[in-house]
């Protein structure tokens, strides 16, 4: 069943947003949640919003699904980082073109490889993982803050990828 936020929800996505520096989001969408066993957000205009609200059967997807409603925060889907990231540099770090390929089939960041990090971040914090254009191609845990990024070794932890969406493609064609 999708519906609106509720105003704990609406607080918690704006702090998310914000976290990632991407606040204004918060005003060029309007969003709904999709009720199920997880809260999934949708960023969606005020005409699908009105359409797709107490409608039976409901539609399947609706809008860009931006991740995840937690009690107390969003936790961003790649279709939602890949927009956060078209409109911020918080929280980013950017890699090679060797690296990129490596994040797209699941690996980690190893430090040689980050081209330009954001200096807020902080250790275990979540970041956006961008390629050279600062599109996103991942989202990671960072091991240390800003100045340890850039040290020999992994330095940054790939949680999900925007290859999880092409092997899952294989995995249900056989090939």
């Amino acid at each position: 069943m999708y519906r609106g936020l509720k105003k704990l929800e609406l607080t918690a996505m704006r702090r998310s947003l914000d976290y990632w520096g991407a606040f204004e989001l918060s005003k060029e969408f309007d969003f709904i949640i999709r009720q199920a066993e997880k809260n999934d957000l949708f960023a969606v205009t005020p005409e699908v919003k009105y359409y797709v609200i107490g409608r039976e059967p409901e539609p399947v997807m609706a809008g860009l699904h931006m991740g995840n409603m937690g009690k107390k925060a969003l936790v961003l889907s790649m279709e939602g980082a890949y927009l956060v990231a078209q409109v911020s540099d918080k929280k980013k770090v950017k890699v090679t073109g060797q690296a990129e390929s490596l994040v797209v089939y699941g690996r980690d960041v190893f430090g040689t490889s980050i081209t330009w990090a954001d200096e807020s971040i902080r250790q275990n914090e979540r970041v956006i993982i961008a390629n050279k254009y600062g599109e996103a191609i991942g989202i990671g845990r960072a091991r240390f803050d800003y100045k340890g990024l850039f040290r020999d070794g992994v330095t940054v932890n790939t949680e999900a990828d925007m290859g999880l969406y092409i092997r899952g493609q294989e995995e249900v064609s056989g090939g």
